[in-house]
Formats: C-alpha cells, sequence, structure tokens
C-alpha cells in the first residue's frame, strides 16, 4: 500500500451530514466532526463561509448534526455535487428523513444518529468558519457510523 502523505488521511473521523433549516430554507452537506469536550458536551465543525449551510446555521443560531450510517454512503459523495442555494438536496437525491419536527432541520431516516446542537462561538480562518456546537439534544438510532479514513469509507462495527 502506498505511503500517504496527507495528515488528513492518518486519523479516522465520522463522517456526517449538517442538516440546517431557518423559515423555508433548509440544506444538507457532507462533513466531518469532533468532540472538544464530553463534559458539556461540545463538538466542533467547519463549513466554508460563502455555504448556505453557513448562512442557515448564523439565522437559526444552530444545525443537527446527523451521524451517517453505512447505507448512507453515496450520500457522502452526492450531497458536494449540488449546492444549496440551487436546489433542494432532500428532493434532488429523494432523502427520504425521519417525521419532521415544526423549527428544526429535517433528520435523514436510517441515520446512526443525530445531534442538535446549538451554536456557542464561531471563528473565520481562511473562508472558513470553525463553529463550537453545544450538543442540547440526541439520539441513537441504532446503525452502525460510517467513518473516513485514507480515502474511503467504512462501517464502524464491533469486533
Amino acid at each position: 500500500m502506498k505511503q500517504s502523505h496527507t495528515v488528513s488521511d492518518w486519523l479516522p473521523c465520522p463522517v456526517v451530514f449538517i442538516s440546517t433549516a431557518y423559515g423555508e430554507r433548509r440544506d444538507i452537506m457532507t462533513a466531518t466532526a469532533m468532540f472538544i469536550s464530553e463534559k458539556e458536551p461540545l463538538l466542533a465543525i467547519s463549513v466554508a463561509r460563502d455555504h448556505l449551510t453557513a448562512q442557515l446555521i448564523e439565522q437559526a443560531g444552530g444545525f443537527t448534526l446527523v451521524i451517517a450510517s453505512e447505507g448512507q454512503k453515496e450520500w457522502a459523495w452526492q450531497l458536494g455535487s449540488v449546492k444549496g442555494e440551487e436546489e433542494d438536496k432532500f428532493k434532488h437525491f429523494s432523502i427520504t428523513t425521519l417525521p419532521p419536527k415544526e423549527g428544526k432541520p429535517l433528520i435523514p431516516e436510517d441515520a446512526s444518529s443525530w445531534l442538535e446542537c446549538r451554536v456557542v462561538s464561531r471563528q473565520e480562518v481562511n473562508g472558513y468558519f470553525l463553529v463550537i456546537a453545544r450538543v442540547v439534544d440526541q439520539e441513537d438510532l441504532g446503525n452502525p457510523p460510517l467513518l473516513w479514513q485514507k480515502q474511503s469509507l467504512f462501517a464502524l462495527k464491533a469486533l
């Protein structure tokens, strides 16, 4: 196997979708997330500042972090191919969701889990917003999570 020299290849990370909504607008995008504190609990995400997702997070003051499952691996690649400003990704990719809750972002069915998050702080770094958020609600949907490492996707399952 060829040795990778890209640091981001070495550290496995969960594949997550950031689902956002404000008013009549909504979006979903593929991302990564990292817990920075379990006690509170806090996590960090980054979003390009010019994306619809960043605008909706700013307007709503929060987002839902959806941990992808093995059955959602195609979306990990596809969601970035369509701009949320131009097309509703939920309709475009025929994403079936859990029953919607008024004022909350949609949650794709068959996800691994979801975490409702409120923004604590954000910092602009090279055209991205680094967002620190507090988890205020969550649910484990019972499906193994999807992980990303060395340009490949893997389902996390017990040995």
